[in-house]
């Protein structure tokens, strides 16, 4: 073989082989942010999160929006964020009777791939929903803080820009309520005296964010 073709056979296998990694680290925030910022692996991992996801896309949707109100999209969303709740519900941290055996199906690998795929699909728009100035108002003085001014959240918030209206209504009041299974401090005091109408507020301001 000769040697100009071995280089160019080399490179189109390194970026698989970066993704390979070590089973140990394969799933580490450190091991995510190497794959995205190398464009060969990155395109790779995007390729292989598109066809791992295939039962994902049963609720959350083939790219990442979902078509079941009370189920969230996964496009756009934070990377680093979202390889940190696909541990959780791995190690049963965060409890869903779905998620936790779906995500037990993957090995580390698989669930990078994923998260690094749908981190890079776009937000589908809001059917019907236009920003609510009151909702605007609330999350300016509440939210905006951890979840960024755009609401683009960030490594250890989510994006709520662009989440679905009905699943943003139940989570806010299962924070209110103190009836759901995640209870951080943060979202336990910013919701504490919401009112329903704040919570939807909110929740259509949020949606029709991009």
């Amino acid at each position: 073989m000769a040697p100009q073709q071995k280089t160019r056979i080399s490179w189109i296998w390194l970026p698989l082989f970066l993704l390979a990694g070590t089973p140990a680290g394969a799933q580490s925030p450190e091991r995510l942010k190497s794959v995205l910022a190398d464009p060969h692996a990155r395109a790779a991992a995007v390729e292989a999160g598109r066809k791992a996801s295939s039962f994902c896309a049963n609720c959350h949707g083939a790219d990442g929006n979902s078509k079941t109100p009370e189920v969230p999209n996964l496009a756009g969303q934070n990377p680093i964020y979202l390889l940190e709740q696909v541990r959780k519900f791995a190690s049963g941290a965060r409890r869903d009777q779905w998620m936790e055996p779906a995500i037990k199906l993957l090995n580390d690998t698989e669930r990078l791939n994923i998260v690094a795929y749908y981190a890079s699909m776009e937000v589908a728009p809001a059917r019907s929903t236009r920003p609510s100035d009151a909702g605007r108002e609330l999350f300016s003085k509440r939210c905006s803080a951890c979840h960024g001014g755009e609401a683009r959240g960030g490594e250890r918030f989510p994006r709520l820009a662009g989440q679905q209206a009905v699943y943003l209504v139940r989570s806010l009041t299962r924070y209110r309520d103190r009836t759901g299974q995640r209870m951080e401090p943060e979202m336990l005091a910013m919701t504490a005296a919401l009112r329903d109408k704040d919570i939807r507020d909110l929740s259509d301001y949020l949606s029709a964010l991009r």
